[in-house]
């Protein structure tokens, strides 16, 4: 006895790299980076290392991938968990079984998926709001502090 015969659309792998039409324009360091966390990850799209590690991995100054880490962040490509702990957007993220990348792909409210809304638009809010916050932060600190009291000099 045979099996039954399965459509072709079923047997397809979806294609791994249908989601990246929704990257935005990033700097080329950006795009590096995101090939190689894309690279590093676990199934879910977990990856551990520290920005210490992702540099030693492209040969890139530490700094450099500080610099291009907001910029993943601001296109929600990845979401950092914790120290030397990021998460890939599951919708780019590398999957153990087709069940289990439906199931994600599933769990992803409209708001968060890639492929609703205006994606460039968004990162580039998104970075304008990251790069405000730190300004306020950097001149918070370099206020001078307020005088204490009504002191008078002695004379």
């Amino acid at each position: 006895m045979t099996p039954p015969s399965i459509p072709a659309a079923r047997t397809q792998p979806e294609n791994p790299f249908a989601y990246l039409c929704y990257v935005p324009r990033l700097p080329p360091t950006a795009y590096a980076l995101l090939l190689h966390l894309l690279h590093q990850q676990q199934p879910g799209g977990l990856v551990r290392a520290t920005h210490e590690e992702l540099a030693t991995g492209l040969a890139l100054d530490r700094g450099v991938i500080s610099r291009a880490m907001p910029h993943l962040v601001a296109a929600r490509l990845v979401h950092v968990l914790g120290r030397g702990r990021l998460r890939i957007h599951a919708m780019l993220a590398l999957h153990a079984t087709p069940q289990d990348r439906y199931a994600a792909l599933s769990a992803l409210t409209r708001e968060d998926r890639l492929d609703v809304g205006h994606f460039e638009d968004e990162y580039e809010r998104r970075l304008a709001d990251r790069q405000a916050e730190k300004e306020r932060r950097q001149a918070a600190r370099h206020r001078p502090a307020p005088a204490r009291g009504h002191l008078r000099p002695v004379r």
